[in-house]
């Protein structure tokens, strides 16, 4: 019984020496890579992705605000043609600005 113990004992020491070395990076900014679990990442973690993934389905939840699909679509046709709008009246600008940049030596 002593030796099993003693065995567990170690055990908890390599364990806890581990989880030290992979919480704080050496001198030169590394941190060690260790397996922490047989099953995979911790419970704690787990909950805490589930509660940011939680917020951003809330808040694309908020930011949906049309009912019907066709107008998701009217509304994107809409952007776009606002775009397309804008690039030409840029491209015409561009073109001015090119044409007064001409050189006119006399």
């Amino acid at each position: 019984a002593v030796v099993s113990t003693q065995s567990t004992g170690r055990e908890k020491l390599k364990l806890q020496r581990e989880k030290e070395m992979s919480e704080t990076p050496d001198e030169e900014g590394w941190i060690t890579v260790t397996k922490s679990t047989k099953f995979g990442a911790s419970v704690e973690s787990a909950q805490e992705k589930k509660k940011e993934y939680d917020r951003k389905m809330e808040k694309r939840k908020k930011e949906t605000l049309h009912l019907y699909s066709f107008q998701d679509r009217e509304k994107r046709k809409e952007s776009l043609s606002l775009l397309k709008q804008k690039f030409q009246e840029d491209k015409e600008k561009i073109a001015k600005m090119k044409c007064a940049r001409k050189f006119k030596p006399y």
